[in-house]
């Protein structure tokens, strides 16, 4: 993966004719438009102020619940303990209707006003009866104790405004939008939200790259990355970043160059530290960062080897990452290299990757490619997998110690 390489030269139109944030640190972009978008800690205030309406009902079976109608002779779901009173949203009427076998199309016309097919004019409006209608059909399929069961944990996400929002299954791992906020403004320092929507439910935009932050000082292009998540299964979460000529007075992104993403599935257990780690290293791949590369360099220093034999990780790393005999004995003897330089810090992941780093510089362009990618996958692992790395460590045999660095233990 390389860094993304801009293309198009029809964005100059708007840097020639239209005042530039140069000064706010985005040379790219029109101060009309910079002046629109809105700093993380905006973003996050509303998200937070949003989550003070949400009310999850976990591990909460259809049991739990009854179709109903409210006094304004609508369709409502009503939890049967402490009688709250919720009106599904169409993307709740999806998972209703998914989970009942009926049609989503049906159960949304049956609450919206009838239309003339053709002159497109209103006919009529619902009423009572087309509730009644849906209660009932609802009573034989989804709340059937012998066609759906009434048991199953799940998840209902309810809002203070009488909404529901989402009837997920138990399994639906919520990523909540203020960590992937929070974990970006670590990632993009002095980053903007631009094209932004978004509520405590789902979030998706884009965030703009601060110049000041990217390594490639020489680069005619914008950076940006584009995200998105819910939390309520509207969407993956999603990480793609991009390169730009221009974004206009209105917004308009012009030569827009878009790079690889990342695209992950709410469900099961999501290792967040490692989500970050990923989302961190496919952005500084394609758009190369300068602080946040080095901070993270620097965080492995508190990665250490503890009580794990360093001859036992050397093997390791070998056996991990497919490093030759002869190449694992070049980092032991660059390992020893930097331990004249950086003292104790040597033992640990930091040291680690500068051996690796130190030994990739004497081998062939492809070799030398190969290990700074090694050492660049040692730079990312999370607290959880560089612990796991040691404990097989600790574990390796003593053959594969000979057959891995060429000597025993």
């Amino acid at each position: 993966m390389s860094a993304i390489q801009g293309k198009g030269t029809s964005g100059n139109a708007v840097l020639n004719s239209q005042p530039l944030a140069t000064s706010k640190g985005f040379g790219n972009v029109s101060k009309i438009w910079y002046d629109k978008c809105i700093p993380f800690d905006k973003g996050m205030e509303k998200i937070a102020n949003d989550q003070q309406k949400i009310r999850d009902y976990s591990d909460s079976p259809l049991g739990e619940w009854e179709p109903a109608i409210d006094s304004k002779d609508r369709f409502i779901l009503r939890h049967k303990i402490n009688r709250e009173e919720y009106i599904p949203t169409d993307h709740t009427l999806q998972h209703i209707a998914t989970c009942a076998g009926v049609s989503t199309t049906f159960l949304k016309q049956m609450r919206e006003p009838k239309l003339h097919p053709i002159k497109k004019t209103m006919e009529y409006s619902r009423d009572r009866r087309d509730a009644e209608v849906v209660v009932q059909v609802l009573k034989n399929t989804l709340f059937a104790p012998d066609r759906v069961d009434q048991e199953k944990p799940r998840l209902f996400r309810t809002w203070t405004d009488g909404t529901m929002r989402a009837m997920l299954s138990s399994k639906y791992a919520i990523v909540n939008n203020s960590w992937v906020l929070e974990s970006l403004q670590k990632l993009i320092p002095g980053g903007m939200l631009s094209h932004w929507r978004g509520d405590a439910d789902s979030i998706y935009g884009n965030i703009l790259i601060p110049d000041t932050i990217r390594e490639e000082k020489d680069s005619d292009y914008g950076g940006m990355l584009s995200i998105g998540n819910s939390e309520i299964g509207t969407r993956r979460i999603s990480s793609q970043p991009s390169v730009f000529r221009a974004i206009c007075m209105n917004g308009c992104i012009w030569d827009q160059e878009s790079g690889i993403a990342i695209r992950q599935k709410h469900m099961g257990n999501i290792d967040l530290e490692d989500l970050f780690g990923k989302i961190k290293h496919n952005l500084e791949k394609q758009i190369p960062l300068l602080d946040i590369g080095i901070q993270r360099m620097l965080g492995i220093k508190a990665y250490g080897v503890g009580d794990t034999p360093i001859l036992n990780l050397f093997a390791q790393t070998a056996q991990d990452y497919s490093i030759s005999s002869k190449q694992i004995q070049g980092v032991m003897r660059s390992f020893v290299d930097e331990q004249n330089v950086i003292g104790k810090e040597v033992f640990s992941a930091f040291g680690l990757q500068a051996a690796i780093t130190r030994f990739g510089q004497t081998q062939d362009d492809d070799e030398w490619v190969r290990l700074d990618e090694v050492a660049g996958s040692i730079v990312n692992l999370t607290t959880s997998q560089w612990d796991a790395m040691l404990n097989r460590a600790r574990h390796i045999s003593v053959k594969a110690i000979e057959s891995l660095v060429g000597q025993a233990a």
